[in-house]
């Protein structure tokens, strides 16, 4: 459950100062790590003038949803099931039912209706009826964060140097439960928190990846594209709500070799992503943002995300891409053990 901080659990706290893990995992204390290969996790756009990212959770969409709607579908059922049996009793006139009898199915009707709610509540209302995704939008020329937030604002402007950026983890919910890492960025005023957010997909239990996706990002609004040492870059999240991507994200999710014993569960998640995408709008920038996406340069290069989840060109240079992949994911997690060392050595965990 860690996985789901921020959306369905451990909501992030605000109006707070930097917690001590949070100083000793801000990426100004990190600097003398080195990252010769950065990593586009959870990339679906980059241009001369910005790149973008999906949120955290985009991965896990359909989750909440599932659970939610078996939840509300079971205690409905139980509801529907005392009230039908009382009817048929008293229908019947096997006995005569007793006032106590429907005082008692009442209250496990009543009790059965706020279960549902709660399931609404905290899980199928978190999934369905909002944003397919909460994007991300790091603009170099401007030297603004966009975060999209929906609702009546949308989004959330701030300039690059008010972000204060480190790797996040999340608290483990059960005994055998490890920390979740992500890239993480809490929005400062007066050194007080007022808005916390994750970039594109969580590393895991690696806080090696998390800082070679950082990497990426601090090099592109210091140094612009050309900064970046991949091959020809090629992006691998598609944000297009269709159900071969539902199916390629969540029946993929257990790894080769676990793929057909994780069916049970993976099938299910990848037809109530899909339902929940329906469910879903799009999001939009607001005006502000796409004029302060407009290039100065008048250029209009760059990539998009692609419409197939992990679909990358064919050739010698896609070869080149996932060779640089599997070497980068190699590379930070080979920092793994001195990242913790350092991290836990100077943070209250």
């Amino acid at each position: 459950m860690s996985q789901f901080a921020g959306w369905l659990a451990q909501r992030y706290k605000v109006a707070r100062p930097l917690s001590d893990y949070e100083v000793a995992a801000g990426f100004d204390k990190l600097s003398s790590f080195k990252i010769s290969k950065p990593i586009d996790q959870g990339l679906i756009a980059i241009n001369s003038t910005y790149i973008e990212y999906v949120d955290r959770h985009f991965d896990y969409r359909g989750w909440a949803a599932m659970w939610g709607a078996l939840m509300i579908a079971l205690v409905l059922a139980f509801a529907a099931g005392m009230i039908w049996t009382i009817w048929q009793v008293q229908v019947g006139g096997e006995r005569v039912v007793a006032q106590a009898e429907y005082y008692a199915v009442g209250f496990l009707v009543l009790l059965c209706l706020l279960c549902a709610g709660l399931a609404y509540w905290m899980l199928l209302g978190r999934d369905i009826f909002r944003y397919q995704y909460y994007p991300i939008r790091f603009n170099r020329e401007t030297g603004m964060v966009h975060v999209f937030i929906g609702g009546q604002s949308r989004a959330i402007s701030v300039p690059w140097k008010d972000v204060y950026f480190y790797i996040g983890r999340d608290k483990p919910v059960g005994p055998d439960e490890g920390h979740t890492y992500d890239l993480r960025g809490n929005v400062m005023r007066d050194g007080i928190v007022i808005h916390t957010f994750a970039v594109g997909s969580d590393s895991g239990d690696s806080l090696g990846v998390s800082l070679a996706s950082w990497e990426m990002i601090k090099r592109f609004m210091e140094s612009g594209p050309a900064a970046l040492p991949f091959p020809p870059l090629q992006l691998f999240t598609s944000v297009e709500p269709s159900f071969r991507n539902s199916f390629i994200i969540h029946i993929s999710s257990p790894g080769q070799g676990m793929i057909l014993l994780g069916l049970p569960l993976t099938f299910p998640w990848a037809v109530s992503r899909y339902l929940t995408m329906m469910l879903c709008r799009k999001p939009v920038w607001p005006a502000s943002v796409l004029a302060d996406s407009r290039s100065r340069s008048g250029q209009v290069d760059g990539l998009k995300a692609p419409a197939v989840f992990g679909r990358v060109r064919q050739g010698p240079k896609a070869e080149a891409m996932m060779t640089y992949w599997k070497e980068s994911v190699q590379e930070a997690k080979a920092l793994d053990a001195d990242l913790k060392t350092q991290i836990y050595g100077k943070a209250v965990v």
